[in-house]
């Protein structure tokens, strides 16, 4: 691993493993993402079932979830991938949105936010009830 990650990663890596792994191994998907998430990633929960389906054939000790972690690294970026379903959206290339628009997607689609979610983030983008693609974008980044 040393070819992927420096040293001070994978002390970080490590360290983060460690804080929530107190038996030294990994015992389900949700504390997986959980680590994967504190590290950085944004591994869906669906991703994280997957990876844990695959590697649990064996207990996932650190060696075994550097890998997963190396998988993760490797994985799309998601605001890139956000950025590009926007684009998807805007078929009129206002690049904005109606917040209802908005709010039908993120209630319907993939991870689905709950009302109360959906609700801060426009409270925190919306325009006149517009959405700019720039303001949910730089939102989401920070």
């Amino acid at each position: 691993m040393a070819e992927f990650f420096s040293q001070s990663q994978i002390d970080k890596i490590r360290e983060c493993f460690n804080l929530y792994c107190t038996d030294e191994k990994l015992t389900s998907a949700a504390q997986m993402r959980c680590i994967l998430r504190s590290l950085g990633y944004a591994p869906t929960a669906q991703k994280t079932i997957e990876y844990f389906e695959k590697y649990a054939k064996k207990p996932i000790v650190f060696s075994t979830f550097l890998e997963i972690a190396k998988e993760e690294q490797n994985s799309s970026d998601p605001l890139t991938d956000i950025i590009k379903a926007l684009k998807g959206f805007d078929r009129k290339g206002s690049k904005s949105m109606t917040s209802n628009e908005l709010r039908a997607i993120l209630s319907s689609v993939g991870e689905r936010l709950s009302k109360q979610e959906i609700d801060f983030l426009l409270s925190k983008v919306q325009v006149n009830g517009i959405v700019p693609h720039q303001k949910l974008i730089e939102f989401i980044s920070k």
